[in-house]
């Protein structure tokens, strides 16, 4: 399975033209810029976007004329940034995608709240601001009805769903005005000002979080983006003395890398991953099938032998619709041969290696060369892991600060004795 990651890392690294400093107007791009780079874009999909033609309803061709008119109507950076955004966001897929640093630069200020929908209604799930809480409900934005506005942007974020699509509105802080009014459900309004560095989700947490309640050891791992996280995580594990039982806390894990030292850690059986497969370009049998002729590679989940020293005491893991990426990486294994038990709700449903091609400026897309399966087979993109006990967490539980799934968590704890 990791023969593909060098495959991909050689592809990565060819050096491309990263040059962000050359335009005499960064806010502008010429005719030939414009149809260089989406030239390159629309090769790329050919030749490394792992499903593409899987995608339902989709005509390349029909998508990338359409994409090359917007891009050639305007010169401004603005506008040919979000046309390419709409043009990846059409592959339906959550690991591939577009970015601009001078657009993060430029658009990309904080807003200082996350918001998702849970129940029908827009609700803040964390927030920095003192007159925006947890719990909040948006009605609208501006003039605007929140829901509309949503449904305005939805097609500049690439996704896999749209539950993740709804989760990832927050996180492309460059759709929103600069400065605007949030209209709450309690008729209050909530000014917004958007300020400081755009900041990549999980770039805010420097720790894990480590705890006991009752007994039971709880840790919390915000994000697998920085290697010290699932270090931390291992080393704490390691030095567990007696404990009822470990929650592995991963909600609003985005990933980062399949932190495979943590997952082996905790296995007490033998585990396996997931099945893949990534396109294959044989021009030979193209020539005998016909250009749409499509060509996989495919291989199956591996067994791999639990370590002597792996924790083997009970074990339940947390999970919402944040934990994505290399967070599901995690899940999966325990979802398939059932080590522990699940809780929360489905996860975001998208995994896999994206091929990075930089492009010029500064700017670069990045294309999911592979599509990913349960090991048994069964989809996995856009389906996400269910948990084993769903517990939902309401608009009211965020407003209290009540965590259910902890709570039902420990409950099982106790129950289990």
């Amino acid at each position: 399975m990791r023969w593909l990651a060098f495959l991909v890392l050689f592809f990565t690294i060819v050096p491309g033209d990263g040059r962000a400093s050359e335009l005499p107007d960064p806010d502008k791009l010429s005719t030939l810029d414009r149809v260089a780079m989406a030239s390159q874009i629309y090769a790329s999909i050919q030749m490394f976007f792992g499903h593409w033609k899987g995608v339902p309803g989709l005509n390349l061709d029909t998508e990338y004329d359409a994409y090359l008119q917007k891009i050639l109507a305007s010169d401004k950076r603005y506008d040919f940034d979000l046309a390419t955004m709409e043009f990846i966001a059409k592959l339906q897929n959550g690991h591939s995608g577009f970015d601009d640093p001078w657009l993060r630069k430029t658009f990309g200020q904080q807003l200082g709240f996350f918001a998702y929908p849970v129940d029908g209604q827009w609700v803040v799930s964390r927030s920095s601001l003192s007159d925006l809480k947890p719990g909040d409900i948006l009605t609208k934005i501006g003039d605007e009805k929140f829901t509309d506005f949503y449904q305005r942007v939805r097609k500049y974020i690439s996704a896999s769903n749209e539950r993740w699509r709804q989760r990832a509105l927050c996180e492309k802080t460059y759709l929103f005005p600069q400065e605007f009014q949030l209209t709450l459900a309690d008729g209050r309004i909530v000014a917004i000002r958007r300020q400081g560095e755009f900041q990549w989700a999980g770039a805010e947490y420097s720790s894990i979080q480590a705890s006991e309640q009752e007994g039971v050891a709880i840790l919390r791992i915000p994000s697998f983006g920085k290697e010290v996280f699932e270090q931390s995580a291992v080393e704490y594990l390691q030095k567990l003395k007696a404990a009822k039982a470990v929650v592995l806390d991963l909600r609003g894990n985005h990933g980062g890398t399949t932190p495979d030292q943590l997952v082996g850690a905790l296995m007490d059986r033998p585990y396996r991953y997931w099945s893949e497969s990534t396109p294959a370009t044989v021009g030979l049998l193209q020539v005998w099938n016909g250009e749409d002729a499509r060509t996989d590679l495919t291989w199956t989940a591996s067994l791999q032998n639990p370590a002597q020293t792996a924790y083997r005491g009970p074990l339940y893991i947390l999970v919402d619709g944040g934990c994505y990426s290399a967070c599901e990486d995690a899940v999966v294994p325990f979802k398939d041969n059932h080590r522990g038990v699940i809780l929360g709700e489905r996860t975001g449903g998208s995994t896999g290696q994206p091929f990075r091609h930089n492009l010029k400026y500064g700017m670069r897309i990045s294309l999911s060369t592979k599509r990913e399966y349960f090991a048994d087979g069964s989809p996995f993109e856009g389906v996400g892991i269910a948990p084993d006990v769903e517990v939902l967490t309401t608009a009211a539980d965020l407003r209290s600060g009540n965590d259910p799934v902890l709570t039902k968590a420990l409950a099982m704890v106790r129950a289990a004795k």
